[in-house]
């Protein structure tokens, strides 16, 4: 219990820094996480201690690829790394008898993470948050419908065939249909969901760290960058904005996307209480 209290303590700060400090985690703080979680790692056996600072490098190298992809924030991939040092193996449930499999605790909360994340993004930026008008480069289209449907369709075809072969339960169906049909409304209405997470602004308000919408610009501006610095692409670093600050025109910044240490909260919160979503399907 000392571990679980320490563990949702600092992924409460974590979200509290994404939600109400703009995204921005202090460095102090994020630095301070991991020599927390290295002296809780300290606590377990030899045996365990090994496997925690193996899964501890694994996903922080997984975070950090993904980071200079432009993917992730600095700040998700250290909680990451804390996370898997406070716990590096799934602990029994507490609400829940269904064994582990001594699965990484981490595979779990970003399972759980995922699953909020996705039934929380359409409702959020398509009925509750402000609606930006999308113009005939971004509208809708059929290949969406077509890409949307063979979504759902390929869930759904999933979803017979582990019937067919395996007792699923009501909860493992359920499971299943909450990760379909929201992908599938993500996929359907993609274009909008972008452009309610993004920002239009010049290159010298961007700073170090933001995350570039490659995906909503024309491909006439992305070469436009690229001439000023071939390097230019998801992610913003201070050499990147310093070629590309006086330039005249603005770029799509994720200043208004998701935060993702809420949905990592979450994740912990339901990992801890019923552990890996996906082994009540399989299982």
């Amino acid at each position: 219990m000392i571990r679980i209290s320490i563990l949702l303590a600092i992924a409460v700060i974590y979200a509290l820094f994404d939600v109400f400090n703009k995204r921005d985690v202090p460095n102090i703080f994020v630095y301070a996480t991991i020599v927390i979680g290295a002296a809780v790692a300290l606590t377990y056996d030899i045996r365990t201690i090994e496997f925690g600072a193996l899964i501890a490098v694994g996903i922080g190298w997984f975070g950090y690829l993904m980071y200079k992809a432009g993917f992730l924030g600095a700040g998700d991939v250290f909680e990451f790394i804390f996370v898997s040092l406070v716990f590096p193996m799934q602990p029994v449930p507490l609400l829940s008898g269904l064994g582990q499999m001594q699965l990484p605790f981490i595979f779990s909360v970003l399972i759980a993470a995922g699953y909020a994340a996705t039934l929380f993004i359409p409702v959020y930026y398509l009925l509750l948050g402000e609606r930006k008008r999308v113009s005939a480069d971004y509208g809708f289209n059929k290949h969406r419908v077509v890409k949307a449907a063979a979504l759902l369709v390929a869930y759904l075809i999933m979803l017979a065939v582990l019937y067919e072969f395996a007792s699923l339960s009501a909860v493992a169906v359920a499971l299943v249909l909450l990760i379909a049909i929201p992908s599938s409304i993500m996929l359907l209405y993609e274009k909008e969901i972008y452009l309610g997470m993004v920002s239009f602004i010049y290159p010298r308000s961007m700073t170090d760290g933001d995350m570039i919408a490659v995906n909503l610009m024309r491909q006439g501006d992305i070469a436009f960058f690229k001439k000023k610095d071939p390097e230019f692409g998801r992610l913003a670093t201070n050499s990147i904005i310093k070629r590309i600050k006086n330039a005249k025109r603005k770029i799509p910044v994720y200043r208004n996307s998701v935060p993702f240490a809420l949905f990592m909260l979450i994740g912990i919160v339901i990992s801890i209480l019923f552990g890996n979503l996906v082994l009540y399907i399989v299982a």
